[in-house]
């Protein structure tokens, strides 16, 4: 299915059109239905008036798909090596939040471990961290979990929504408990000076919905999620590819 298929081509617009805050680039890895391995695209440039990503929402369907804007990180630089998803050994990570300060951060990744993401942001990072623990034996829940609580332990109130895909799972992570939103650094000089929809009250809400088909959808706030379910805060969910129930953890 594609995300129109799911929630419709006025509900795509709508999230299209958040490109114009979040303008830092966008990017999408998918599973297809010809083979199981992740692809993977994304670029530097504003999302809201690309075509492509028009495509990617309306006409491209897919057996599971992560779809990202990014509004960078301030001090982030905003290169296509940077731009969510990342991608690493068949997994495909997105993120919104930020985890500070990222120099001390960046202290508990060795270079090479770095090197293997991609990237010099505080994503790449955390996404390191989590490759680590998978090294060691760790399934992709468990390890993702434990990074997280490892993190929340160590800095203050990071912002941690996670998206990460495999052919096999996708685990889904709300953490922003605390997390502090620099609405001074928001551009909102494409949007007559207003934030979209959710943005002042409920920037870092997370919602989704099972459709009757078994199909199931995440989002982050923008859109209207009447008739959805809240992700609640500190949790993790693992949502199986294939048919199957989910599995919530507590962080």
């Amino acid at each position: 299915m594609s995300a129109a298929d799911l929630i419709g081509a006025d509900e795509c617009r709508q999230w299209q059109d958040l490109g114009l805050l979040h303008a830092d680039g966008w990017g999408t890895a998918w599973i297809s239905e010809q083979t199981t391995a992740i692809k993977r695209f994304r670029t530097p440039e504003e999302g809201a008036d690309d075509p492509r990503l028009t495509a990617v929402l309306d006409r491209e369907p897919a057996v599971g798909r992560i779809t990202h804007l990014r509004m960078a990180t301030a001090g982030m630089a905003e290169l296509a090596e940077n731009t969510h998803p990342f991608l690493a050994r068949g997994i495909a990570l997105a993120h919104n939040g930020s985890v500070h300060p990222v120099e001390r951060l960046r202290e508990f990744v060795t270079p090479a471990e770095l090197a293997e993401v991609g990237g010099t942001t505080d994503t790449a990072i955390v996404f390191a961290l989590i490759l680590r623990r998978i090294s060691q034996g760790e399934g992709l829940l468990t390890a993702t979990v434990a990074t997280v609580r490892m993190l929340r332990e160590v800095f203050d109130h990071p912002g941690m929504n996670l998206l990460l895909l495999t052919s096999q799972e996708m685990i889904v992570v709300h953490a922003t408990e605390g997390t502090a939103i620099l609405y001074e650094h928001f551009d909102t000089s494409h949007l007559g000076g207003r934030l979209p929809l959710d943005h002042e009250d409920h920037y870092y809400r997370m919602s989704w919905q099972r459709l009757p088909t078994g199909a199931t959808i995440v989002s982050s706030s923008g859109l209207d999620h009447k008739g959805w379910r809240l992700i609640g805060q500190n949790t993790a969910m693992r949502l199986p590819v294939s048919p199957g129930a989910e599995t919530s953890v507590r962080l």
